[in-house]
């Protein structure tokens, strides 16, 4: 009969492996660029607390008259090409103080200014056809109750230009200068976008941008005026300036040109098109409404009471389809007709209205490469497909984006536990600290020393791993493995402050449902990374993980890393310096490429990522937790919480595990939660076997009972432990995500109880 450690069947090496990674926070903090939110104290302009005793000076007037303009308010609109509804809208002045709001449908917002005073900044966070954006643009006080604002990303551009950089950032740093915000400098700002994009204003029948309000004209109607302007440009971040591009389907306009704004003129403009390229942009613009007709056709298949029939959505994809690795076929039975809710990409569509489209790419007026924005029912957020479609007959097909598989990089915050510090423990009495051969040095305390047990010893594991001053774990070589494991229960320790500490981390996404089946391996380049990459496989048989996992861990549902350590569980703290430095130097915007290999080593392809605007530092997130997690709720409820001792318990039924946890949602205005997941691993005391079972839950199953409590009763309903087999280790997270798609995520363990 095998030996079953304080883990089942598990080796101290098996056991790091054992773990999943995502439960071991850092005893290293992250430095990162983010500072806290707090504006500079300037004045400048006049008061807008009382907007009745504005005087308008015709020096002060930029713009058109406003005929919905209202008093003591501030109105516009949100545009990205497409309008930005039910964006969340912020409104800055130099005092520090602040006003919220969102946008209707058609992305207009009107919000009251008392309070406020001088020059404002306004923000908006919203989704462009699916895809996190925020844009920026300027007030001065005569604007309030008199003139239109509107946001797009010529305003981010003109912000960026007044203020001397890129408005996202200087926010965060604290470092707006509204006394730079005056007439003058609109105008100004306003010529150098103008002079950046006047070869798109010319595909717009011959229209020329000075004959433009960029700021405060009216933007006319969908794909017409500056509504179509915008719908020929892409407007990226990147580092501390931007990447301006067109859609012309020539790898020039694609290109772009980079527009640093803290440089005091502008040289590059884009690239005048074609006589060709400019007839297929006009055509391409006037071809979008016709394109949302037909995907509003697409879309009622998924309105009835039943999944469509297959060869229904057969007669919407090309003959020649391949979409995220997967062709007609595969499309529809894994990613059409999935039945699984969730947000995630592959999830249920039912109910879903595919709408909103925005130019990517034009070729001709009949081939258009477009993002979509996928509308589920609600809580279920919003997501996108980026693929191309062409025009046969009275409908556009689906060509899809002929790529390998559908990628990600962004973000990922974890509240966890804090370690203990490792100088308190490795002073102990009695600890000691060896290697052995090839092997990891581990600290243990032996029983009868210091305040150990006798029959066995502490172990505190590696001081340079992940996990040390989490858990310290009693394991003994007397008696039968179920004295043995008895003594784990009592006898391991819980050493970390739990949910003290922020972590946080690069996520890799490669999702596992939507890949070209020939892949056997990603790798994965970019800052921060080392040289020969970061290798992503698909997960061990018979997992049903969301994304590729880390090579070095298939068993493991993971593929983040920390920014704060190098890459691999044990590195010296200079090491980890160093690689925490070069983590610092990915910046928003930052490219990260993902090679697909075959089982041969054949080069499939290679895509690309970018990575968004990054989080507050971990210190701010951990101050204000209940504004950024959703977060469990158990302190104050100690027969709640997963302790070791109660999930590693042979005598209880795997029904003894029904736990009732609470939760709260995050309290962020612009955070909206994702989901949960719950895990439960399991070890064979005879055979040495081990495995887990997972159960996702996505926000509207989380929401649909009413109550914020989640129950571990889908996962024991998910499936039966093999006979024998023991329940080793609990746990569940919580997931949210910010107005740019980063993740935060709260999670429960036996090394993290509450």
């Amino acid at each position: 009969m095998a030996r079953l450690q304080a883990h089942p069947s598990l080796t101290p090496t098996q056991e790091r492996r054992f773990l999943p990674r995502w439960q071991l926070p850092p005893r290293l903090r992250l430095s990162v660029l983010a500072g806290a939110l707090s504006l500079v104290a300037c004045g400048g302009g006049n008061t807008v607390d009382e907007p009745a005793s504005f005087k308008l000076l015709p020096d002060d007037l930029v713009g058109a008259p406003c005929a919905g303009c209202r008093e003591g308010y501030l109105v516009g609109q949100a545009h990205d090409g497409v309008a930005l509804a039910d964006a969340e809208v912020l409104l800055f002045d130099a005092t520090g103080h602040s006003a919220r709001g969102r946008t209707d449908a058609q992305g207009r917002y009107a919000i009251a200014t008392a309070g406020l005073s001088g020059p404002l900044l306004v923000q908006v966070n919203g989704l462009s056809s699916g895809e996190p954006v925020q844009l920026h643009s300027l007030a001065v006080a005569v604007d309030v109750g008199n003139r239109a604002v509107h946001v797009s990303p010529l305003t981010e551009l003109m912000t960026a230009f007044v203020l001397g950089g890129a408005p996202q950032d200087l926010l965060k740093q604290g470092r707006v200068d509204f006394m730079r915000i005056n007439a003058t400098s609109l105008r100004s700002s306003q010529d150098r976008v103008r002079h950046l994009v006047q070869s798109s204003w010319s595909v717009i029948a011959g229209a020329s941008a000075a004959a433009h309000d960029l700021r405060n004209g009216e933007q006319g109607p969908a794909h017409q005026g500056l509504g179509a302007l915008a719908s020929l440009i892409e407007l990226q971040r990147v580092a501390s300036a931007y990447r301006l591009s067109g859609v012309a389907g020539d790898a020039v306009a694609q290109a772009g040109v980079q527009v640093d704004p803290v440089a005091s003129s502008v040289d590059a403009v884009l690239p005048t098109p074609s006589a060709a390229q400019a007839a297929a942009l006009q055509a391409g613009l006037a071809a979008l409404p016709g394109l949302e007709q037909s995907l509003a056709r697409f879309g009622q298949l998924f309105q009835r009471g039943q999944a469509p029939d297959a060869r229904e959505l057969q007669a919407w994809l090309a003959p020649e389809f391949r979409h995220t690795g997967l062709d007609a076929a595969a499309f529809i039975e894994q990613v059409l007709l999935q039945a699984e809710p969730g947000e995630a990409p592959g999830s249920s569509l039912r109910g879903v209205r595919f709408e909103r489209p925005r130019l990517v790419q034009v070729e001709s007026a009949d081939r258009l490469r477009v993002r979509v924005q996928l509308s589920l029912p609600a809580p279920t957020l919003p997501r996108s497909e980026t693929l191309w479609m062409r025009k046969v007959g009275d409908r556009w097909l689906w060509e899809g984006d002929g790529l390998t598989g559908l990628v990600r990089v962004r973000h990922l915050s974890i509240l966890g536990p804090k370690p203990r510090e490792a100088a308190d423990l490795l002073a102990l009495p009695g600890m000691r600290c060896a290697a052995s051969g090839t092997a990891d040095t581990r600290c243990a305390v032996e029983g009868g020393q210091g305040d150990v047990p006798s029959g066995g010893q502490l172990d505190y594991g590696s001081p340079q791993g992940e996990q040390f001053g989490l858990l310290a774990h009693y394991r003994s070589e007397a008696g039968s493995w179920q004295e043995r494991l008895q003594m784990a229960r009592q006898r391991t320790r819980l050493l970390a402050t739990p949910s003290a500490q922020v972590s946080q981390h690069l996520a890799f996404e490669v999702d596992a449902r939507r890949i070209d089946p020939r892949v056997s391996q990603v790798r994965v380049q970019g800052t921060g990374l080392p040289e020969q990459g970061l290798s992503l496989v698909p997960a061990a048989t018979g997992q049903g993980f969301e994304h590729l996992a880390l090579a070095d861990s298939p068993e493991q549902d993971w593929h983040a890393l920390r920014t704060d350590r190098c890459l691999g569980s044990v590195s010296s703290t200079a090491e980890h310096a160093v690689c925490q430095a070069n983590w610092a130097k990915a910046q928003i915007g930052e490219v990260y490429r993902f090679s697909f290999f075959d089982a041969q080593g054949r080069l499939l392809q290679t895509q690309t990522a970018r990575l968004p605007a990054p989080p507050a530092p971990a210190a701010e997130l951990l101050a204000q937790a209940s504004q950024w997690f959703a977060r469990f709720d158990l302190q104050a409820e100690p027969t709640q919480q997963p302790l070791y001792a109660r999930v590693l318990d042979p005598e209880r039924r795997l029904q003894a595990l029904d736990y009732r946890w609470a939760w709260q949602a995050p309290k962020g205005a612009s955070q909206q939660l994702v989901g949960a997941r719950l895990e439960l691993h399991w070890g064979h005391p005879d055979t040495g076997a081990q495995g887990q079972l997972q159960q996702p839950l996505s926000a509207a199953r989380l929401q649909a009972t009413g109550g914020q409590v989640l129950s571990t009763a889908p996962l024991l309903q998910a499936g039966a432990l093999p006979a024998g087999a023991l329940p080793v280790w609990l746990s569940a997270r919580l997931s949210s995500r910010d107005a740019n798609g980063n993740l935060y995520m709260h999670y429960i363990a036996p090394n993290n109880p509450y």
